[in-house]
């Protein structure tokens, strides 16, 4: 008699799971293909596969209530204990009986691990997925990888033991409850080395930090130690260094996994946790594109499960994973799962199902698994790395764990999480259960004495510690490096003031500006470029008087000729958002594209070009950039922001990386943030690159430049200054909107040759009494030109700056020598008193004005008032403000 098929509970079948667990998906059945043997047992097989992680035992807790008796069943899809297996074609492995068919689905996606690979579209690649991840799990775990899963195991176990006892009252973050990361992690090492990878760049937060460092990456124990009691990471030489917190360490060091040598770089990572996600990205494309190999190089991240969740910049950062201009051939995600965020319950904390439902938009694969199911973990991270290699797409494994302790070892969990830490308490640990299953306890013990007996000898060693800068320029330090091998021939600077030599030969750069706008053949141009464009910089050319674009363009040419890659990323780049650029054109009928710099017609460019349209994001962005341009320091790395303003949703990168990597972490970067800035009746967020931000964090000769360009010279020189030194610093350029195409704005190709460089001040001096003195910068040079020039205004200076961080004193002194000592000061600028640069620039103008003993003891402010807004929204209110600057400029001639 044929079994029954149960299809009301089958169609209709529901079920509510603890807390974050939803509904059951409902199987989709044809009943006709159920009338025989193979596709009753092919629907059952296909129904574990898609819904097995429903009902998986992933908590190691067994919080989660379990609703695995009320999967449906064999009996339930029609199928009897005594048919005949006939599906052996599409499972790896070979069944017997229908008992042992239901053993091998449960096992492989219902019980300790599920999968969630249906979203993944292409069929051919799904087929591999559930082929390939049978394949691992099918294979025979060996004793070697028993006592390599435990000896890790035991470690970290007895080095996050031996902190809590050195040190009782210290946040270490410790990763007990969760040791089965470190399985993970040495399982990926071993199969990225035998897939033919040489280089990790992997990001993490502080959850295991301390013995992941020390046990897998070699970090000395004795740096954390010397860390920990107070002592500075950085060399005493770094007089200008701050240092960062114990769980931001970071290091690259090159190990043998597997017999093959392999080099994992830990990023350097803030407290805004996800947030050096991006860069790990950019990091790992800069090693991918200097390799030119994708398979060379994996991205490996490391999240924690609220933060995977609630953090928008993981949105941002998966969205590059896919893109032709930031794609890194796959990132292998692991996350972290306490099951907790802080103090703050799943319900709390997000609606979805699991904290890795982002993935499910990106149609990338997921499993879950439960983090002391340690073999299986051992299983599957090989296989992650395996899919990665070969579709070269993000797969992410969600490790589900428990927190031993509070968010910290001194918090309390049980204030708010009671019923989860009763069960902590009463929980063995990972380690001693593993040892339980296949060892003994001396083996337990014998791996905790050798840990104590080094870690003792390493505190010992670190109470006379110091760092050097020896030690951390030497390669062959395991602990904090900087200045090795790419960057071996750069120096940590006090600062930015040493002058390169940035002119070149003027033939040679009017050249290089007739290059820029070839155009191959049989290219199907639109009509407005040959005319506005291409026919207007040859004009340009012919009458020696060049724009920006111009300047901005020859520069980057000569830049990659001399050898340097040059990247520029950001929203609308390709052409400019104000249509100035067009370094890349596209044909009027393919689309296909030409860059004319990528195709020198009379060079051979050793230096690779990039120009990458981004996605509309600005903190991925920014720090996916800072992340390429620390690998190389021959990389010139640009981001243009569409409009100044909008780098405000990326703040948290310039706060925590742009801005302070040096001072922190020893890491310099060239990366330049192209940010219009300029007041032009454009309201409030089209207006403002906020440099009064970025001026109140920068640090007289330290750590980063702000310019504000007038000429076009200036950006030539700047760009090249950029290359040209021995060390890098990131340069912040606000470029003025309105002086792209002004006639205002230009220069000579004289203005650019060997005898010339970047100028810090540009005077601008009229008469023989000089009794004014006036401060200004960016466009409004001009404007007051103008306004000088209709009154006929004499016996007045301008002292223009075109870059304000450092603050250019030295030039400032020598200008201010010749002046009258009882001339009048005034400082103009068009943003109002409480932004822009007056507050920031004052006191070094009062400085060289009392050491000058001028009679005047202040300076005059000239602008608009205070503004809780960077600028006002409407138009006839824009009028009148620029209206009383004039004003206020016309009663001091």
């Amino acid at each position: 008699m044929q079994q029954k098929i149960n299809y009301a509970r089958l169609l209709r079948y529901q079920f509510t799971n603890y807390k974050n667990y939803g509904q059951l998906n409902q199987v989709k059945l044809d009943r006709g293909l159920l009338e025989n043997i193979e596709n009753k047992q092919y629907h059952y097989i296909q129904y574990y596969r898609q819904n097995g992680h429903l009902v998986a035992q992933l908590d190691p807790l067994g919080l989660l209530e379990s609703k695995q008796k009320e999967m449906p069943g064999v009996l339930d899809f029609g199928i009897k204990y005594n048919d005949d297996v006939n599906v052996n074609n599409i499972l790896k492995g070979t069944i017997r009986s229908i008992e042992e068919l239901e053993e091998y689905v449960n096992k492989l996606y219902a019980q300790s691990v599920g999968v969630e690979f249906e979203q993944v579209e292409d069929p051919e690649e799904k087929r591999w997925l559930y082929e390939n991840y049978e394949n691992n799990m099918n294979e025979q775990i060996t004793q070697a990888d028993r006592v390599s899963i435990h000896n890790l195991l035991v470690q970290m176990e007895a080095i996050d033991h031996y902190y809590h006892k050195k040190f009782t009252t210290f946040k270490r973050y410790a990763g007990e409850g969760g040791e089965g990361v470190i399985v993970a992690l040495r399982a990926i090492y071993g199969q990225a080395a035998d897939s033919g990878v040489t280089d990790i760049v992997q990001s993490m937060a502080h959850r295991g930090r301390f013995p992941i460092m020390s046990s897998l990456l070699d970090y000395p124990a004795s740096d954390i130690f010397r860390k920990i009691m107070g002592e500075n990471d950085l060399p005493q030489e770094y007089t200008f260094g701050v240092d960062d917190v114990v769980h931001h360490l970071s290091t690259s060091n090159k190990k043998k996994f597997n017999n093959k040598d392999l080099t994992i770089t830990v990023v350097h990572n803030p407290s805004h946790l996800e947030a050096a996600n991006p860069v790990s990205q950019g990091k790992a494309k800069a090693k991918q594109d200097d390799y030119r190999n994708i398979n060379q190089v994996l991205n490996l991240q490391l999240h924690g499960d609220a933060a995977f969740a609630g953090q928008g910049i993981v949105y941002e950062s998966m969205l590059l994973s896919g893109l032709d201009n930031y794609s890194n051939g796959g990132t292998v995600h692991i996350i972290q799962n306490n099951q907790i965020g802080y103090t703050t319950n799943i319900k709390d904390s997000r609606f979805s199902r699991y904290s890795s439902d982002l993935l499910l938009a990106y149609k990338y694969p997921i499993i879950h698994v439960n983090g002391e199911d340690v073999e299986t973990l051992h299983k599957v991270s090989k296989f992650a790395v395996q899919y990665r290699q070969m579709f070269k797409k993000d797969i992410l494994i969600d490790i589900v764990t428990y927190r031993r302790y509070g968010h910290n070892e001194v918090d309390e969990p049980s204030f708010t999480q009671p019923n989860m830490y009763e069960k902590v308490r009463k929980t063995k640990s990972l380690p001693q259960k593993y040892n339980q299953l296949y060892f003994r306890q001396e083996d337990y013990d014998k791996i905790r004495q050798k840990v104590f007996a080094y870690l003792d000898s390493e505190y010992e060693k670190a109470k006379t510690m110091k760092q050097t800068l020896s030690k951390v320029t030497d390669d062959k330090s395991k602990g904090s490096k900087a200045f090795t091998q790419k960057w071996s021939q750069m120096k940590f600077s006090q600062f930015c003031e040493s002058d390169a030599k940035t002119g070149l030969n003027k033939d040679y750069l009017i050249n290089l500006a007739k290059q820029s706008v070839v155009i191959r053949p049989n290219f199907n141009l639109h009509p407005r470029l040959q005319k506005y464009f291409i026919d207007d910089r040859l004009d340009q050319i012919k009458n020696n008087s060049i724009d920006w674009a111009t300047c901005e363009t020859i520069a980057v040419g000569s830049l990659l000729e001399e050898g340097f890659n040059v990247r520029l990323s950001g929203e609308d780049v390709e052409r400019g958002t104000f249509s100035q650029r067009h370094w890349a054109f596209i044909d009027q009928k393919t689309e296909e594209k030409w860059i004319p710099m990528q195709n020198f017609a009379d060079a051979k460019l050793q230096g690779r070009l990039q120009v990458a349209n981004s996605p509309l994001a600005e903190a991925s962005v920014m720090g996916y950039e800072f992340g390429y341009s620390l690998e190389n320091p021959n990389n010139l790395v640009m981001w243009e922001a569409q409009f100044g303003d909008f780098y405000n949703t990326g703040q948290h990168m310039s706060d925590t990386f742009i801005t302070c990597a040096e001072e922190k972490w020893m890491r310099q970067s060239s990366l330049v943030l192209l940010l219009p800035h300029g007041y032009d009746g454009a309201g409030p967020e089209h207006s403002s690159c906020r440099m009064e931000r970025w001026l109140q964090q920068g640090v007289q000769n330290q750590n980063f430049q702000f310019a504000i360009p007038s000429n076009p010279s200036s950006i030539f020189h700047l760009l090249r200054r950029q290359m040209h030194r021995q060390f890098r610093k990131p340069l912040i350029i606000a470029n003025a909107k309105s002086l792209l195409r002004s006639n205002k704005a230009k220069c000579t190709f004289e203005d650019l040759t060997e005898n010339n460089s970047f100028q810090r001040i540009i005077t601008h001096k009229k008469g023989h009494s000089i009794n004014k003195v006036i401060f200004t910068y960016g466009k409004f040079v001009y404007d007051l030109l103008e306004q000088f020039e209709k009154r006929n205004a004499d016996n007045y200076v301008i002292f223009t700056f075109e870059q304000l961080l450092p603050f250019p004193k030295n030039e400032l002194e020598q200008g201010l020598k010749q002046i009258s000592k009882d001339a009048k000061f005034y400082f103009v600028q068009e943003e109002p008193q409480n932004q822009g640069g007056f507050n920031y620039c004052q006191p070094f103008i009062d400085q060289i004005m009392t050491s000058l003993q001028f009679t005047s003891k202040s300076i005059n402010y000239i602008g608009r008032p205070e503004c809780p807004c960077v600028a006002v929204g409407a138009t006839v209110l824009h009028k009148q403000e620029l209206q009383n600057i004039v004003k206020q400029i016309d009663s001091i001639l």
